[in-house]
C-alpha cells in the first residue's frame, strides 16, 4: 500500500562573521514576513580544532532554504556560510536516521501526518530486503548503444509485468498509450534506454500538443523535472553531461546517462544510493565523488563540524626542492617488449583507501597543530594526527569493511546467488576508486592537496 506521508523539516545554516554584523543580521531575521527562528550557538572548526561562535538559522520551509541562504550570503561581505548549500533530501535523511529504500516504522495520524519515525534498518547490512517494485522497462528499437538523436526513429518498445509491447504510430499516439500503461500498472520504477534526453521529452512533447495529462509523476501537484544538458571541462577535456528527467513520486533511471546503473545494475545503484544517502534519481546521474563528498560531510554534520560552501584550504606553500619531493608522481617501470611467459599480477586490496585509513589520512589529520611530535613521513617531513580520527579515514574505513565481507560472502555462494552481491561489491569498489584524487578536487568540502601528496609518497 502506499501512503503520502507529511513529515515537518526544518533545515538550518549557520553563520560566522564579526559580533556586530551577526547582531544585525538576527534583528534583520526577525523582521521578515516569514520568520526565521535564530540563536547563538558554537559549532567546530574542522582546521582549527575548536569551537567557533556561530549564528543558527532555522528555515521554517524547506523551499525557501535556498532564498535565504542567499539573502544572508549577500547581507554582508564580511560574513561566511556553513551547511548552507548542501542538498535537502540527504539533510533531511541525517536528521531522521533514514536512508533511501530503507525499511522504517512510522506513526501518523489520519491526514498522514508523521507523529514519530524509527528506522528498523542499516546502510552497512549485506542482506536486505527491498521494495516490491513495479517495473516499467522502456527503450527504442533497433540499436541500443547508438544515441537515438544520431539515428531514425523507431518504435517505442515497452517492457511490463512480464509482457512486451510495442508502441508505433499505425494505431493511437504513443503518448496515449503510454498514459494508458501508466495508469493500468501504476510503476514505481521507470527503467528506460535513452529516456533522459530523448524517449521522456518526446511523450512529454506528443502529450502536449493533443493536449493529454501525461502522468509521469505520481504527485500532481509537482512538474516534471528537466535539467539542461551541458559541456564542460574535467582533465583537459570537454565532457558532455546530458539532460535529466527526474520525476516525483515515481522513480525514473536511464542506463545510458547513470555510470553506477551501467555498469553496477539497480543493484550496485540501490547499494550506492543506500551508503551514500543521496537521492535514487540523483545518485543514478551524478559521480560516485558527489558520493564520497555527502558521507564524509555526514560525518562531520554528526560530530558538529561546520561544513564550508566550497573549499577554503589553500595548499601549504613550498620551497622548490619540497615540490620537487613531494610531487613527484607515480614510479612506473617499462617492461622489456615481446612475448613472455610464467607473468605474475599483483593486485593490491583498495591499495590507496587502505593506506588512508590504516595510516589516518585525512585533510584535517596532515600536520594538526595537536600533534608536533607525531612521528614524520620520510623525505616530506609530513605528520599525521594521533589524537583522533580523520574524516575520510573513517569513510572508506566502513566502505572497505562492507566490500570484504561482501568477498567472503561471494565464496560461500554459486554463481547464481552470487551476482547480487557481486554488483554490490563492484559498486563499493567505484565509491572507493574515487578516493584517490577526488578528495583533492577543486570543489571538495574538506580537500586538502598534500593529503593527496602523503598517500602517494606512501604508496612508493
Amino acid at each position: 500500500t502506499r501512503h503520502l506521508l507529511i513529515d515537518r523539516f526544518a533545515p538550518v545554516f549557520y553563520v560566522s562573521g564579526p559580533d556586530a554584523v551577526l547582531c544585525r543580521l538576527r534583528d534583520e531575521a526577525a523582521r521578515q514576513p516569514h520568520a526565521l527562528a535564530c540563536r547563538m550557538t558554537e559549532r567546530m572548526d574542522l582546521w582549527e580544532q575548536r569551537a567557533r561562535p556561530v549564528l543558527e538559522i532555522e528555515v521554517a520551509h524547506p523551499s525557501e532554504y535556498s532564498s535565504w541562504t542567499r539573502w544572508a550570503r549577500y547581507f554582508d561581505s564580511s560574513l561566511r556560510l556553513y551547511n548552507s548549500d548542501l542538498m535537502l533530501a540527504p539533510l533531511y535523511c541525517w536528521q531522521r536516521g533514514v536512508f533511501p529504500l530503507a525499511r522504517v516504522e512510522a506513526e501518523v495520524d489520519s491526514e498522514g501526518r508523521v507523529l514519530a519515525l524509527e528506522c528498523r534498518d542499516t546502510e552497512w547490512a549485506l542482506d536486505y530486503e527491498l521494495p516490491p517494485l513495479e517495473i516499467l522497462r522502456v527503450r527504442l528499437g533497433g540499436l541500443r548503444r547508438v544515441d537515438p538523436t544520431h539515428g531514425v526513429q523507431t518504435a517505442l518498445e515497452v517492457e511490463v509485468d512480464g509482457r512486451q509491447l510495442e508502441l508505433d504510430e499505425s494505431g493511437e499516439p504513443a503518448a496515449v498509450a503510454f498514459q494508458h500503461l501508466l495508469a493500468r500498472h501504476d510503476p514505481d520504477l521507470i527503467l528506460s534506454d535513452w529516456g533522459d534526453a530523448t524517449i521522456l521529452p518526446r511523450l512529454r512533447e506528443q502529450a502536449a500538443r493533443l493536449r493529454l495529462a501525461l502522468a509521469l509523476n505520481r504527485d500532481p501537484d509537482a512538474e516534471v523535472q528537466q535539467s539542461r544538458a551541458r559541456s564542460f571541462m574535467s582533465y583537459g577535456r570537454i565532457l558532455f553531461k546530458n539532460s535529466a528527467t527526474t520525476l516525483f513520486g515515481r522513480l525514473h533511471v536511464d542506463t545510458h546517462n547513470s555510470f553506477i546503473a551501467d555498469k553496477c545494475d539497480l543493484s550496485g545503484l540501490w547499494e550506492l544510493a543506500r551508503v551514500t544517502k543521496l537521492p535514487v534519481q540523483y545518485a543514478a546521474r551524478t559521480s560516485t565523488g558527489t558520493g564520497i563528498s555527502y558521507m564524509q560531510m555526514e560525518l562531520a554534520w554528526r560530530d558538529g563540524v561546520l561544513i564550508p560552501e566550497q573549499k577554503a584550504e589553500p595548499e601549504d606553500p613550498k620551497s622548490p626542492d619540497e615540490l620537487l619531493a613531494a610531487d613527484r608522481g607515480g614510479l612506473v617501470f617499462v617492461p622489456k617488449l615481446g612475448f613472455h611467459t610464467n607473468v605474475a599480477e599483483l593486485d593490491f586490496v583498495s591499495e590507496y583507501p587502505s593506506i588512508m585509513e590504516r595510516f589516518n589520512i585525512s585533510p584535517e589529520t596532515i600536520n594538526c597543530p595537536c600533534c608536533p611530535d607525531a612521528p614524520r613521513v620520510p623525505e616530506l617531513g609530513y605528520r599525521v594526527c594521533r589524537a583522533r580520527r580523520g574524516i575520510t579515514s573513517r569513510v572508506v574505513e566502513r566502505l572497505i569493511a562492507k566490500r570484504g565481507e561482501l568477498k567472503h560472502r561471494l565464496r560461500e555462494l554459486d554463481a547464481e546467488h552470487a551476482k547480487p552481491y557481486k554488483l554490490q561489491r563492484d559498486a563499493l569498489k567505484w565509491l572507493l576508486v574515487c578516493c584517490f584524487g577526488y578528495t583533492g578536487y577543486k570543489n571538495a568540502r574538506f580537500g586538502k592537496i598534500s593529503k593527496w601528496r602523503e598517500y602517494s609518497h606512501i604508496a612508493r
